[in-house]
């Protein structure tokens, strides 16, 4: 009997993680999409009008007097990108650095729009904030998401199993995240030049991401053994890195999902990231308070009588 139920059980769980990674992938559509429309008044409201029509609940659209004030909010991250409509024609301003896909969907969704109100059917298109030259599509930066997870669940793993106390385990993990920190950073910045703020900034968020994870495990461990651990990197892993929004934008994700994904530190540092690196931080509180918590919680936690527990 229990020979049977392992492979049963084993084949469940490589199907939830299936699920786990891939539905978040299939079913992303944008919901409440922060977006900005700027021009005349009747413009922008007929902008407005056809915004509704086309996806019910994409968007939040966001008027602004004109293009200035537009790019100011899309350099703030209060909007995506968006739609700049004069007698002249339209524009479509983006920012690939906020997310790349977001970009090629409003460049796609201009020129609709404009061939349905008898334009010539090609916007004008700016990216106020782009990506790198080097990795002008963000690989660089979606790729860095599960070597993070797992930079946070390898050093919890190995303290624990050392059975190192708890003073040398927060001493070992700051050091620890530090260079972590640096060593994502340097990579990324002058290996890969996927990212171009201030490297030791970088250098910074990639720390505090990894720290924090990290030190939530160890106190996950210590108040509930191996099994606080696992289930803590499960967590990170099935959780926390799909609902990261990382690949997209959070916003392609549908309530409660999106903000269970930007509650954790997989979704907070790779926004945190990119609010770092081309936007000079702006947008970045929320996210240095997600990954604060977290932090908090595992310090708290591990200021906590530890339980002896059987673990072979």
């Amino acid at each position: 009997m229990l020979l049977a139920a392992v492979p049963v059980t084993l084949a469940a769980l490589v199907g939830l993680v299936l699920v786990a990674f891939g539905l978040p992938a299939v079913k992303a559509a944008p919901h409440d999409l922060p977006l900005g429309v700027a021009g005349p008044k009747l413009m922008t409201e007929q902008l407005t009008s056809a915004l509704a029509q086309r996806d019910p609940g994409a968007f939040d659209v966001r008027v602004y007097d004109d293009e200035v004030a537009l790019t100011r909010a899309i350099e703030n991250r209060e909007v995506y990108g968006g739609l700049l409509a004069t007698p002249r024609g339209s524009t479509v301003l983006t920012a690939s650095a906020a997310s790349p896909v977001v970009a090629q969907s409003l460049i796609a969704m201009g020129t609709e729009i404009s061939r349905q109100s008898g334009g010539t059917g090609t916007p004008t298109v700016r990216d106020v904030v782009p990506l790198t030259r080097d990795d002008p599509r963000g690989a660089g930066l979606g790729a860095a998401l599960l070597p993070l997870v797992i930079g946070a669940i390898l050093p919890a793993v190995v303290f624990t199993r050392l059975g190192a106390s708890r003073r040398v385990m927060l001493a070992a993990g700051a050091v620890y995240a530090a260079v972590a920190g640096l060593a994502f950073a340097a990579v990324l910045h002058f290996g890969f030049g996927s990212i171009a703020g201030n490297f030791w900034l970088e250098a910074g968020v990639f720390a505090a991401t990894i720290g924090a994870g990290m030190l939530a495990l160890l106190g996950l461990h210590r108040v509930l053994g191996m099994v606080g651990l696992g289930l803590g990197a499960a967590l990170l892993v099935l959780v926390g890195n799909p609902l990261s929004g990382a690949q997209s934008a959070p916003e392609f994700l549908a309530s409660p999902w999106r903000e269970i994904g930007q509650s954790m530190p997989p979704g907070a540092g790779s926004q945190l990231l990119r609010s770092v690196a081309f936007f000079d931080g702006a947008g970045a509180k929320d996210a240095w308070i997600v990954i604060g918590a977290w932090a908090l919680a595992g310090l708290l936690l591990l200021a906590l009588p530890s339980r002896r527990r059987s673990e072979g």
